[in-house]
């Protein structure tokens, strides 16, 4: 038999195996196995047996809040943390903007949203001795997934980075930081090797041999590299071929065709794509200079019934100091009509871009660009 979404839903929300009924939300979830619960985060979405989602009261029938529009999760919150849109003593701060407060007469947090707080938990509760996770957060210590209830304005432990926000340029860039000597992220995770070249960026010389701005993202009919989406014909048909936007801007300037072939260069390789050229790219002013952006999907491989070049083997390897993501996802290029060399020839047209650009394995490697000094060369193993 087909499998019932609305089935799939109700197993995703979770139930209790002792009733078979499904649980109203994360907070009925037991450890002892007579509960079962596809995803924490989507319980509560078939509460009450009803799928939730499907609901479409129209607004003038309902709150302020639309609570009964759909459904969003943890348990239908609209705001989260909203107990901090009430004082400490429970009362909202503005009468116009209230969405949650604390009812002494039923001893518990009421109002137009699901109280993002323990719905029991009075204003002027105070922690016991030696109390830890919830029970250590007092009854004004509005944002609970913090460890100490409060409102963070930076991190002050934990990263490698900050501890407030600040700009860095991107690992590869055509323009220099518009803010302050730092080009970059000074603890970024380079890795300074033949395979895994980097392009040049102020304040190196010879950026403008890969001037372009590029980036990758996602279209709605694949789903990450393509690899189970090409497989399917109906999604292969709606995006059947790699391709690659640009401005009218460029295209003029590169002599590129709509819908003819070109190529994408980075220091790494060149892969070649249909052009597409699309009003949505729009050219940058910065300062006195014109940046083209380009950008491409990388849902395609060599595997399916639609196939195309791998988007991901322009990019060259560098990490974010926190967790290790890739932080080259923006890079620069160039872009050519045409199709890209092949064999020895690609290998040999590569070269002659890393001559030219000047690119050695200590390319991008300096990552104090605030003052004159020593490359610092980081080996694969290392972390800055």
């Amino acid at each position: 038999a087909e499998p019932s979404g609305e089935d799939v839903l109700r197993r995703m929300n979770g139930l209790d195996l002792t009733t078979g009924r499904a649980v109203g939300g994360y907070t009925e979830l037991r450890a002892d196995g007579s509960t079962a619960c596809g995803c924490w985060i989507y319980s509560g979405v078939y509460a009450d047996e009803v799928n939730q989602a499907a609901r479409r009261t129209p607004r003038d029938e309902q709150g302020p809040h639309d609570n009964e529009w759909g459904w969003t999760w943890p348990l239908n919150r609209r705001v989260l943390y909203n107990r901090a849109s009430a004082d400490a003593a429970g009362r909202p701060w503005s009468e116009r903007k209230k969405l949650v407060w604390w009812h002494p007469e039923n001893n518990e947090w009421t109002g137009h949203d699901v109280p993002d707080f323990e719905r029991n938990k009075p204003p002027d509760y105070r922690p016991p001795e030696g109390a830890v996770g919830v029970e250590a957060l007092r009854g004004d210590n509005a944002f609970i997934m913090q460890s100490d209830g409060k409102a963070w304005l930076f991190a002050p432990n934990g990263l490698a980075d900050g501890p407030l926000p600040t700009h860095y340029e991107p690992h590869e860039s055509p323009v220099r930081n518009a803010l302050y000597a730092q080009q970059g992220n000074p603890a970024r995770i380079v890795y300074g090797r033949s395979d895994n070249p980097s392009n040049p960026a102020p304040p190196e010389a010879h950026g403008e041999v890969f001037p372009f701005v590029f980036t990758t993202a996602r279209l709605t009919e694949h789903h990450t590299a393509g690899g189970m989406s090409r497989q399917l014909p109906y999604l292969a048909e709606l995006q059947p071929e790699l391709f690659v936007e640009v401005s009218p801007e460029l295209a003029r300037m590169r002599g590129l065709t709509h819908l003819d072939w070109a190529h994408v260069v980075t220091s790494r390789t060149a892969i070649d794509a249909k052009v597409f050229v699309t009003d949505r790219m729009k050219p940058l002013r910065l300062e006195d200079r014109v940046i083209h952006q380009v950008w491409m999907p990388y849902h395609w491989g060599y595997a399916g019934p639609v196939q195309g070049e791998v988007v991901n083997d322009l990019l060259g390897v560098v990490l974010d100091p926190n967790v290790f993501i890739q932080e080259s996802k923006v890079a620069t290029c160039d872009v050519r009509p045409g199709r890209r060399p092949r064999g020895p020839q690609l290998l040999a047209y590569i070269a002659d871009y890393r001559r030219r650009a000047g690119i050695t394995t200590e390319t991008g490697t300096q990552l104090d660009t605030t003052r004159p000094g020593p490359v610092v060369h980081l080996e694969p193993e290392e972390k800055p």
